[in-house]
């Protein structure tokens, strides 16, 4: 019983907004990994460490045709949020990338996009 009275009066933690918009874009296979570091060194993101390796990592063994989905719990500008990463496997060498978040962390994440292939041509 106090134990329940006592998580009455505990405050919550904050929960990551609801996730309501989406970016993507197709990959050369071995552009992936550079793309994740690019991202998990952007100063506005919080990311785990290991999310690029546990993605990279799992492309390496996908099917054609095969679909993967990540949940990743971090930060954008100092607030917690949510991104998933979904890969879908349309060409052994290319997959696509689909990024799920905020609206405000799907629109970094694009501007990364973009800056990346932009990189990428030159």
């Amino acid at each position: 019983m106090l134990k329940f009275l006592t998580d009455l009066f505990k405050p919550e933690a904050p929960k990551a907004p609801p996730i309501t918009s989406e970016t993507s874009m197709n990959f050369e296979a071995g552009s992936v990994g550079p793309f994740l570091i690019r991202l998990a060194n952007n100063p506005r993101f919080g990311l785990p460490a290991d999310f690029t390796t546990s993605v990279t990592g799992a492309i390496q063994d996908m099917a054609l045709n095969e679909a993967r989905r990540w949940r990743i719990d971090g930060a954008f500008d100092g607030s917690r949020v949510q991104i998933e990463i979904e890969v879908f496997m349309d060409d052994a060498e290319a997959p696509d990338l689909a990024f799920f978040s905020t609206g405000a962390a799907v629109d970094e994440i694009g501007k990364e996009l973009a800056a990346f292939a932009e990189a990428s041509e030159t």
